[in-house]
């Protein structure tokens, strides 16, 4: 594996967002449907978080905790989201994204050109471009 090479080569490009007013209901749906396990945020076309399925187990352990059952329509992405999410540009390389992932012990992160969101690059990216 090239270690070098620039993730634009690798990264996931179609980008599946919400936005931060949108509901927990529309997050799992969203999830669900497209078989992911980390959606965008995003607000005037800029990122402000991301929401794993990690991030909303942690949500149910906390309303679990506390004997409560969330109402899915009035929890907002907001609410969820890790703002300010690590990202990495287009031009940074496999090497470098495989640190972030292992450093942080985090699977995705949002990818810029710029300010401009390109895409997202997950473990996953990584581990198919490793068996190529």
């Amino acid at each position: 594996m090239n270690t070098e090479m620039p993730i634009k080569k690798i990264k996931t490009s179609k980008i599946i967002y919400v936005k931060p007013s949108d509901s927990m209901l529309k997050v799992e749906e969203i999830l669900e449907s497209f078989n992911i396990h980390h959606i965008l945020v995003l607000e005037n076309e800029l990122l402000v978080g991301i929401i794993s399925k990690s991030d909303l187990l942690k949500l149910y352990q906390s309303f679990a905790s506390k004997g409560i059952i969330p109402v899915k329509t009035e929890i907002m992405a907001s609410e969820m989201m890790t703002p300010n999410p690590i990202t990495l540009d287009t031009e940074d390389s496999v090497g470098l994204a495989a640190d972030i992932f292992l450093s942080n012990k985090i699977h995705s992160v949002p990818v810029l050109n710029g300010d401009k969101l390109s895409g997202i690059i997950t473990s996953h990216d990584l581990i198919k471009y490793s068996f190529r």
